[in-house]
């Protein structure tokens, strides 16, 4: 399969309706093509969009070996942070860090020389916690109550 000559159609398709792609990918185990989106969409917004892409993906069906489900969604409140240029542009955000041992909810205070800064809430107290870039399994944003 051809994920790349795919993708640019979806690109193409989303950017006609002033879309935003945040990722595809297709997970061959369970034949899951799964597009997601930067945007925030009602249902109905999303199941008309949904539609759309299926059928122009009907022209693609050669690039799939066998019958494939759709996902298309979006990402939500909760969005992954990718990369470090994106986690540049969380700071003074929340967000939920996760490395081998440890988890934190907090405030990214700083992103500087390969660390993260957060402030972190521990009951009635906040105290400020460094976490190495290197040894983040997941970082994301997340919703603080």
């Amino acid at each position: 399969m051809n994920l790349d000559k795919i993708k640019e159609a979806v690109e193409a398709f989303l950017k006609q309706r002033e879309l935003k792609l945040f990722e595809i990918r297709y997970r061959k185990s369970d034949s899951v093509l799964s597009i997601l989106l930067d945007e925030t969409l009602n249902m109905d917004e999303l199941e008309e969009v949904s539609g759309a892409l299926s059928e122009l993906l009907d022209q693609y069906e050669d690039e799939f070996a066998d019958n494939y489900f759709l996902d298309v969604s979006t990402v939500g409140v909760e969005r992954p942070i990718r990369n470090e240029e994106e986690l540049t542009q969380a700071i003074g955000k929340y967000i939920y860090v996760k490395t081998k041992n440890e988890e934190y909810y907090g405030t990214l205070h700083s992103f500087h020389d390969g660390v993260l800064s957060l402030d972190v809430k521990e009951k009635t107290k906040t105290k400020n916690v460094s976490v190495e870039y290197e040894k983040v399994k997941t970082v994301r944003y997340a919703v603080q109550f």
